[in-house]
This record gives C-alpha cells, sequence and structure tokens, in this order.
C-alpha cells in the first residue's frame, strides 16, 4: 500500500470518526453513553469477526503478545472507561480539548518504540494542534485559561489522551504481524465485554429494543463508518507510513465535524472554526512532508558518519590518502 493511498485512507477515517458525532447526537438522545459505546463496539466485533477468523492463520502472534494486550487494555477499556469518568466530572469543552492531546503525546512517546520525527514533523503537530484548540474553543481565549486549574475531571481528561497515546504506540509493532481485522475484532469484542459488563444496571439491551429507528440507523453509521472502517484505515495508516504521521489526522476529526454539523445540523460555522481549519490542514500537510527516521536507520547513519579528530575529517576513517 503506497504512501498517498494510506493518507487518502486516514482522510476517510477522519471523515467516517467525524460522522460519529453527527450520528451519536439521535443515538444520545435514546440511549445512556457507556451502553451505547458498549452496544457500539460489540456491534462492530460482530461484523469484523469473519475478516478476523479468515485471517487468522496468517497471523503471527509469537512476541506481539504483550503489545496486543496493551492495545486491548488501553483502547478497549481503560480508555472508555475513563473518558466517561473525565465528561462525568468535567464540561465537555475542556474534555474534548484535553483528549485531543493525544496525537502531541503520541509524537512525543514515539522514540520509545523507536521512531524520531524530525523538528519540520514536530512544527506541524503543534501547528495542528495549535487549530484543533481554536475549533474547539471557537478562538475564546477564556477557555484555555480555565484548563489551568486543577480538576480531576481535566487529569482524568489528560490521562484518557495518554491512554490513547499507549494504545497507537502499541498498535506500531502489532499492525506488522496480525492483520488488521483481527486486531479490531479483539481490541472492539474484549471492549465491549467489559463495558457492557459495567453498563449491565442500566439495561443496555433493553435501550436498544425501546429505540427509535433515526437512533437504530445512527448507531449503524457509528458501527460500520467510524467503528469498523474507520479503524481499518488508521491501522493500515501505522503500518504504511508509521504512528507519528498517522495520529496527526486525528486533529482533522474536530474540523470537519464541524462542517457537517453545519450542514445536516444547522449549527453556525464560525469564522475560529475556518481559522483553525486551515491550521489544522497545514499542520498535517507539514507532518507528513517531514520525513520520519527510525532508530535502525540513525543507528546504520552513525556508523557510516566519519569520525572527526580536532575539527578535521580522518584520512584513516574516510580512506582518503591525498590531499
Amino acid at each position: 500500500m503506497s504512501a498517498r493511498r494510506a493518507y487518502l485512507g486516514l482522510v476517510a477515517a477522519s471523515l467516517f470518526w467525524a460522522t460519529a458525532f453527527i450520528a451519536g447526537k439521535a443515538v444520545l438522545a435514546e440511549i445512556t453513553p457507556l451502553s451505547a459505546a458498549g452496544l457500539r463496539h460489540f456491534a462492530a466485533a460482530l461484523l469484523l469477526l469473519p475478516f478476523a477468523w479468515w485471517g487468522w492463520r496468517g497471523a503471527r502472534l509469537r512476541g506481539v503478545w504483550v503489545p496486543l494486550a496493551v492495545m486491548v487494555l488501553c483502547g478497549g477499556v481503560l480508555y472508555q472507561w475513563t473518558f466517561m469518568a473525565a465528561l462525568a466530572r468535567t464540561s465537555a469543552t475542556n474534555a474534548s480539548l484535553l483528549v485531543a492531546l493525544n496525537p502531541a503525546l503520541t509524537v512525543l512517546f514515539a522514540p520509545l518504540v523507536g521512531e524520531a520525527l524530525t523538528r519540520r514533523a514536530l512544527g506541524g503537530v503543534l501547528l495542528a494542534l495549535a487549530g484543533a484548540a481554536v475549533v474547539i474553543t471557537r478562538g475564546d481565549a477564556v477557555v484555555l485559561a480555565s484548563l489551568l486549574e486543577a480538576r480531576a475531571g481535566d487529569v482524568l481528561a489528560v490521562t484518557a489522551a495518554a491512554l490513547w497515546a499507549g494504545f497507537n504506540l502499541a498498535s506500531r509493532r502489532v499492525v506488522a504481524q496480525v492483520p488488521h481485522a483481527l486486531t479490531n475484532t479483539l481490541c472492539c469484542g474484549l471492549g465491549s465485554l467489559v463495558t457492557l459488563t459495567l453498563a449491565l444496571p442500566e439495561a443496555p439491551f433493553t435501550q436498544l429494543a425501546h429505540a427509535s429507528s433515526a437512533a437504530l440507523w445512527g448507531l449503524v453509521v457509528m458501527v460500520v463508518l467510524s467503528s469498523v472502517f474507520a479503524g481499518q484505515l488508521f491501522l493500515r495508516g501505522v503500518h504504511t507510513v508509521g504512528v507519528g504521521r498517522t495520529v496527526v489526522f486525528v486533529y482533522l476529526v474536530p474540523v470537519l465535524t464541524a462542517l457537517l454539523a453545519a450542514l445536516f445540523l444547522g449549527e453556525p460555522l464560525l469564522f475560529s472554526q475556518v481559522v483553525g481549519g486551515a491550521l489544522v490542514l497545514a499542520g498535517v500537510w507539514t507532518t507528513t512532508r517531514a520525513r520520519v527516521v527510525s532508530a535502525d536507520a540513525r543507528a546504520a547513519r552513525a556508523r557510516a558518519r566519519p569520525r572527526r579528530r580536532g575539527g578535521l575529517v580522518s584520512r584513516w576513517s574516510t580512506g582518503k590518502t591525498g590531499a
């Protein structure tokens, strides 16, 4: 899969994730958030199961059980619980802005898995983060200042961003050996079992049975586009262009969500959203144009680099004998 196709797939994944916010309006009007999350991932796991079964024999699971377990724990279980706990204790604005730190945290932690981004890539991440902040806060500096107040909900939201960053970094090793459908099935399936267990007092399947057709169609859109297709395209992106370049596309989600909300929900498109969207696109372009250097490549360059003595290149190290 070429890098260009991977980037197009990541743009599509961002669009599919954005549709979840629009469809989620209809779902959450009738189904509680924890139940909706569990039902969504359970249905996604069922859809992915035939593809996961088909690719089971081609999976090379030796040596990836630990990072795969980290993906299930961080992305499928702990992230969901921490995110819901954060929303219960802080404003939606604070939670969305702090969880949007996920790509930045992933880039900062990327050296732990052998990826080192250049200054240009880091600059692109910061530019995209600034654009996402403008979109989410609508250019209101007071919202940013309020984040300085230490509250439990804000701490949980940052923890959720760190957990998702852990999922991203763990996926780097898994996607090279395990089919994407199998990986997604395990994360969605095992995660949904835990989430639905926690939601048992809410009777999630009873809520589903009494939901209207609008809520059911909204749930279908979330399952098919956001959980199944977007999840597959995201893992393909990690496999093809690396985790550092992939996660920055998350910044496109609030921009696309604003456009879809204006189109389908009648919400006004603000000037701050236009400015923030431009910054996001500029950050994504800058990051994807930057070169990612692996740890092995850096080591090879270091071995090939001529040694210097007293500020001059040694003739013995370069093999040169002439003046």
